[in-house]
C-alpha cells in the first residue's frame, strides 16, 4: 500500500486508541478512589517515561524502519491498555502504566518522522494534511467513548485495546517488503548532532518548560470540567470540540507557517494558550468555558506545526525520527509531566481554578523567554 494512503490511517489509529483511554482516564482513576495527588503521579509517570525512552526508540526507528518499530509498539500497547481496565491497586496501576508509557508514547513521534520523511520527498503532500487525521480518531473516539462510560469507565479500555489491535494488523498486513531506513549512519552517537548545538538545547528546554506550563489544558482538562460540574457526556462534547477544528487548523496553519515562519507560528500558539489559561481560571460554568475548547486547534496544532518545522529544518534527513521523538521527549514527555505532579498538588492546595493562573505565569516567562531567543537567532 502506498505512503499517502497508509499514514492517514496510522494517524487516525494511533490517536484514536489514545483518546480511547486518556480522556477519560482520570475520571476513571477518580472514580476508582485514587486521589488528586496519585492522579497527578499515575499521569507523571505515563508522560515522564516517555522523555526517557522515546528518543531510544526514535533511534530504533531511524536505524531499523519505523513501520517495524510502530508494530511491536502497537502490539505491546493492545495488551497492557487491556490490563490497565483489570486493576484497581494503586501499586499495579503504576506498574502498568509505566510499561504503558514505555510502548504508546514514541508511537506519535515515529508516525511524525515517517511523514516528514516522506513530505521531504514528496513535496505535493505536507505535514499538516496528514497530521489532520489524528483530529478525526480523537474527536470521534473520544464522542463515542463519552457517551459509553456513562455505564462504567471499565469499557475505555477495552476500545483502546481493540483499537491498538486493529493498528498493529493494519501494520502487519501492509509492511513494504523493504524498510526505509538509515541503518549504516545511525547509532546512539547520533544525539550529538542536536545537543552541539546550543540554541536547539535552549530551544528545547524551552518547551519542555512550556510543557509543564501547559498541563492544565492537556490531561488535566478533564477534572477541570469535572471540579466545575460538568457531566461525563458534556466532558466527551468537550474532547470533541478540541478536535475538530484542528482537522482544518492542519491544512490552514500548514499555509500560515510558511508565510509567517516557523518562529511567529510557535509565538503565536503560546499566547493563546497562555490566554486559555487565563480564561479558565476566570470561568465556573462548563457551557461558557467549552467556548475556550475551540482555541485548543493554535494550543496543539500551531504548536506541533511550528515546532515540528523548526525541529526539521535543522535535522540531517537520516535522523527524521529522531529529531522528531525530542519534542515528545522534552514537550510531552518532561515538561507535560513535571507539570502533572504540579497541578495535581496545586489542584488539592487551591483548586482548579486558581492553579490556572499559577500555570498562566509560568506561560508568560516562557513566552517573553522563546520571543529574545528568536529574535537573538535573527540579528546574528
Amino acid at each position: 500500500m502506498r505512503e499517502e494512503y497508509k499514514l492517514p490511517v496510522f494517524y487516525f489509529l494511533v490517536l484514536g486508541a489514545f483518546a480511547g483511554w486518556q480522556s477519560y482516564y482520570n475520571l476513571h482513576l477518580d472514580g476508582i478512589g485514587f486521589s488528586s495527588m496519585q492522579i497527578g503521579i499515575l499521569n507523571a509517570i505515563f508522560i515522564a517515561t516517555s522523555a526517557l525512552v522515546v528518543p531510544f526508540w526514535g533511534i530504533l526507528a531511524d536505524k531499523y524502519g519505523g513501520n517495524r518499530i510502530l508494530l511491536l509498539l502497537s502490539m505491546v500497547c493492545a495488551l497492557m491498555v487491556f490490563l490497565l481496565g483489570e486493576t484497581f491497586k494503586f501499586h499495579w496501576m503504576l506498574m502498568f502504566i509505566a510499561v504503558v508509557s514505555v510502548f504508546h508514547q514514541p508511537s506519535g513521534a515515529v508516525v511524525d518522522g515517517m511523514t516528514m520523511r516522506f513530505v521531504r520527498k514528496n513535496p505535493r503532500f505536507s505535514f499538516g494534511q496528514f497530521r489532520l487525521w489524528t483530529s478525526v480518531g480523537y474527536a470521534s473516539i473520544s464522542l463515542i467513548v463519552g457517551y459509553l462510560a456513562r455505564q462504567g469507565t471499565d469499557i475505555i479500555f477495552k476500545i483502546s485495546a481493540g483499537l491498538f489491535l486493529l493498528l498493529a494488523l493494519f501494520n502487519l498486513f501492509t509492511l513494504p517488503a523493504k524498510p526505509v531506513t538509515g541503518k549504516n549512519l545511525v547509532n546512539f552517537k547520533s544525539f550529538g548532532v542536536f545537543f552541539k548545538n546550543y540554541r536547539m538545547v535552549f530551544f528545547l528546554l524551552l518547551i519542555f518548560f512550556f510543557g509543564i506550563a501547559i498541563a492544565p489544558l492537556m490531561q488535566f482538562i478533564n477534572l477541570y470540567y469535572n471540579d466545575i460540574g460538568a457531566s461525563a457526556s458534556f466532558i466527551g462534547w468537550v474532547f470533541f470540540l478540541q478536535a475538530i477544528p484542528e482537522i482544518p487548523a492542519y491544512i490552514v496553519g500548514t499555509r500560515i507557517v510558511k508565510r509567517i515562519g516557523a518562529e511567529n507560528m510557535i509565538l503565536l500558539s503560546m499566547a493563546v494558550s497562555l490566554l486559555r489559561l487565563v480564561f479558565y481560571g476566570l470561568i465556573s460554568v462548563p457551557e461558557v468555558a467549552i467556548f475556550f475548547s475551540v482555541f485548543h486547534c493554535i494550543t496543539m496544532a500551531f504548536f506541533l506545526l511550528g515546532v515540528v518545522e523548526y525541529v526539521d529544518a535543522r535535522t540531517p534527513d537520516h535522523l527524521r525520527i529522531t529529531g522528531q521523538t525530542l519534542i515528545w521527549a522534552f514537550h510531552y514527555g518532561a515538561g507535560v509531566s513535571v507539570g502533572n505532579i504540579f497541578l495535581g498538588y496545586l489542584r488539592d492546595a487551591t483548586g482548579m481554578l486558581k492553579a490556572m493562573h499559577i500555570h498562566a505565569l509560568i506561560a508568560l516567562v516562557i513566552l517573553l523567554l522563546t520571543a529574545l531567543l528568536f529574535r537573538k537567532v535573527k540579528s546574528t
